[in-house]
């Protein structure tokens, strides 16, 4: 009798596990974004027939199939327009996250145009084929020698304009 209360037993366990559903335990490793490939501290150029346009120097680079990561990186960017006076741009940030040709750049970004502007923020998105370089946080910014402070930046490097939000302009009159 024992016997056929064990089999019973059984087969009523059997039964309601059939029906309970289990979680699949498998990673989807289709639905992850995995690295192609990762360098440690590149060197990377941009050529084109003429000439070097595009330097990035980072500590560690990382590359997704659609997007780019950089880290404590370093871009200059060669004036390939002749009728701009300048010669070139640089871009410094803790992380770079590029996705076609937009740049985001997060934490102690910089960003240098030759020895007239000088751009300190958090956040800065520039796009390197409209170049235009836009943000929503404070920022400091010197033009020659003169500060300019506020927050909302635009700016539109192929017509030289500048607009912010809560702007604070101090013009340096010593200079001549």
């Amino acid at each position: 009798m024992g016997i056929k209360s064990f089999i019973f037993i059984l087969l009523l366990i059997a039964v309601a596990s059939y029906f309970i559903p289990v979680k699949n335990l498998e990673k989807n490793v289709m639905g992850k974004d995995l690295p192609l490939v990762v360098f440690e501290k590149p060197v990377m150029y941009t050529l084109d027939d003429k000439s070097v346009h595009r330097i990035i120097i980072a500590e560690h680079a990382v590359k997704y199939e659609k997007r780019d990561e950089m880290f404590d990186d370093n871009i200059t960017l060669k004036n390939q327009d002749s009728t701009k006076d300048y010669k070139n741009e640089n871009l410094k940030a803790d992380l770079i996250i590029k996705r076609a040709d937009v740049y985001t750049l997060t934490n102690n970004v910089k960003y240098k145009r030759d020895d007239f502007i000088k751009l300190n923020t958090n956040e800065l998105i520039y796009d390197d084929i409209k170049k235009i370089a836009k943000n929503s946080k404070p920022f400091e910014s010197i033009y020659n020698t003169h500060l300019f402070k506020g927050t909302n930046l635009y700016l539109d490097i192929n017509n030289d304009n500048i607009t912010a939000k809560n702007t604070h302009f101090e013009i340096d009159l010593t200079k001549n």
